[in-house]
């Protein structure tokens, strides 16, 4: 018994002192995640505000939130982040470039919940009235790829002030007066709408041929070495949006998902609750399918990637298009959430 207590003793001690010589028991500890979101208020931070995954994988998970796509995906490549919410035109950067990630879940359609907005009073009514007008929009994310697709489109690339910002900072702007139009998302885009109008909507452009969404990645080595962790991610994932698109009465502005929403991202319940309705969320079949992670090269996510991979090297932001994309679109996890749930 004294033996033990001395033991013990020790290993406090090294503890303390942050000794690396102490090899110790793997424990809960171990059990740690660290996971990247944006302020795109959905169904899912309701779990997240509440402490549901912590309570249903038992792992430790540190949340933190970033302002773009292209943070987290830095922050994926050096190792601080294993799982991150990004949006399709930075992966398809980061991919491009080598990084080892894994699309396992697409997080939303975008479909009309992001826009191009413009000032009331700028004198913006149509496309070529944007000439000599200053757009504020983050490097590198989906909307910034559907912007330049769209301007490009409108033969008004040239003309226009493009200057990056994050959506927070974007809606700083335009309290300000500094800018004349925004192409953002979540509560900074709510602020803004007060006076302003959609001059595009990305569920627009997506008909025009050039489509987005936001999904979730890991690392390959993180998904590849904890694969109960991700099925059971996608399941809770899963449930949120099922709760959503099942029970609209139960998400209304003031009720308790909502609130908790707006508890983690900021903002009110009639902006979030607007918000959300204006996204799609694809179900555990929808994923499965053809449109999504579904169908190795054919897939949707696949071929998203691809098209946006051509038009960024096009614009200068990366080198080289790779053949094939399908080896970073994953649709295990979903298959084992739905196998679970059967």
């Amino acid at each position: 018994m004294k033996l033990l207590k001395r033991v013990s003793g020790v290993l406090a001690i090294a503890g303390l002192l942050g000794l690396s010589s102490v090899t110790v028991p793997a424990q809960a500890a171990d059990k740690v995640v660290k996971v990247a979101y944006q302020a795109t208020y959905s169904p899912w931070i309701q779990a997240m505000v509440e402490g549901t995954f912590e309570k249903r994988t038992g792992y430790k998970i540190n949340w933190r939130k970033f302002n773009s796509g292209s943070a987290v995906m830095n922050a994926m490549a050096s190792g601080d982040i294993d799982i991150g919410v990004v949006g399709s035109s930075p992966l398809a950067a980061a991919t491009s470039r080598g990084l080892d990630l894994q699309l396992f879940w697409i997080a939303v359609d975008i479909a009309n919940a992001e826009a191009l907005m413009v000032r009331d009073g700028s004198g913006i009514k149509e496309p070529r009235d944007l000439a000599g007008k200053v757009i504020a929009v983050p490097i590198a994310s989906t909307s910034h790829y559907q912007l330049m697709y769209i301007l490009e489109k409108w033969g008004v690339s040239n003309t226009v002030k493009i200057i990056n910002m994050s959506p927070e900072q974007s809606a700083a702007a335009w309290e300000r007066g500094d800018i004349d139009g925004a192409f953002i998302w979540g509560p900074a885009l709510s602020r803004i709408k007060k006076n302003a109008k959609p001059l595009v909507t990305a569920g627009q452009i997506c008909e025009m041929g050039t489509c987005t969404f936001e999904g979730r990645v890991a690392t390959k080595k993180f998904a590849e070495t904890n694969k109960d962790f991700m099925r059971m991610f996608v399941t809770i994932l899963n449930e949120t949006n099922e709760d959503f698109i099942k029970y609209p009465h139960k998400w209304g502005p003031n009720s308790k998902p909502v609130l908790s929403v707006v508890r983690g991202l900021g903002g009110n319940g009639i902006d979030a609750a607007e918000e959300m309705a204006l996204y799609k969320y694809p179900s555990l079949t929808e994923q499965n399918s053809c449109q999504w992670l579904g169908c190795g090269n054919e897939s949707g996510a696949v071929r998203t990637l691809k098209s946006t991979a051509e038009f960024l090297k096009k614009q200068g932001k990366v080198d080289a298009v790779l053949p094939n994309y399908s080896q970073f679109v994953d649709p295990q996890y979903v298959n084992s959430a739905r196998k679970a749930a059967n």
